[in-house]
């Protein structure tokens, strides 16, 4: 009689699991093909807070971004192509753009879902991920609609945060057509020093802010070690912060300054050879 039992339990356990990975599979999939136009704020925790609104409108293989605050700005990836500016001048971007959803949904692809919980008495979820880009948490809809993002990498959190998302019925070309996007303009080349560096990471996020009254690009992301890498690119000189242990390099060239700042050793003397040759 007990072996019995035991046997139901054990198939009972074994349904269960199967209908887990079943259940993840359309998860993924739900999540990766869905469409969708959103407000969203960012938050990134770490030595110092940072915050930004954006609107998004996504499609499973291409994006607009409209960064509202604190510094206007506008990025879209279509295809293998970026660009990035203001709404009235979108231009190609040199620099592979991606959001903390992109690299979610790059993880999820690699490495599948780590666990998955339901959240009770509603009809959502709340996925684990584990990967070397860090440990994310997802909170995402039965029907695939992402409500929360959260990425917990070295000391540094950074969470998006869905206020708003609904539906998007409209094409990609019927939205870019609401900015000034020029595919003619020729692409601003960057400096060798940068595009090295930009070599010797895994992966990076791009931004933009203030350091003073001057605009500057801001680049984070991961060195292929491990590291955490921050690069400021700036057509001025300015005062860079940095953080307990962060050690920094810079470079000037003809009409722009390259710093770099990282905690690690070994990567902040890579990263001044290649900033030396």
């Amino acid at each position: 009689m007990g072996s019995k039992v035991m046997k139901k339990t054990i198939i009972a356990l074994a349904l269960t699991v199967i209908a887990s990975i079943v259940f993840s599979e359309s998860f993924i999939d739900l999540f990766l093909s869905s469409s969708y136009f959103g407000r969203r704020t960012v938050y990134e925790y770490g030595a110092t807070t940072k915050s930004r609104i954006e609107l998004v409108y996504r499609w499973p293989d291409r994006k607009v971004v409209q960064v509202l605050s604190p510094i206007p700005l506008v990025w879209t990836r279509t295809g293998d192509s970026f660009f990035m500016g203001s709404s009235s001048d979108l231009r190609p971007s040199p620099l592979e753009i991606f959001d903390l959803e992109d690299l979610f949904s790059r993880e999820l692809k690699i490495h599948g879902i780590s666990r998955i919980e339901k959240l009770d008495a509603e009809k959502k979820y709340r996925a684990f991920v584990e990967s070397p880009a860090g440990f994310f948490v997802a909170v995402i809809t039965e029907d695939g609609t992402p409500e929360r993002i959260t990425r917990y990498f070295q000391n540094t959190v950074t969470e998006l945060f869905y206020e708003k998302v609904e539906p998007l019925q409209d094409s990609y070309e019927e939205v870019i057509s609401r900015y000034n996007l020029n595919k003619q303009r020729a692409v601003v080349n960057l400096p060798d020093e940068l595009v090295e560096i930009l070599k010797t990471m895994a992966w990076y996020t791009v931004s933009r802010l203030n350091i003073g009254q001057e605009q500057v690009v801001l680049i984070t992301g991961m060195h292929k070690s491990g590291a955490v890498l921050k690069v400021v690119y700036a057509t001025k000189e300015v005062n860079i912060k940095t953080e307990h242990n962060e050690k920094i390099l810079r470079v000037a060239g003809d009409g722009y300054f390259v710093y770099v700042s990282t905690q690690d050793e070994q990567v902040y003397e890579e990263t001044k050879e290649i900033l030396n040759k």
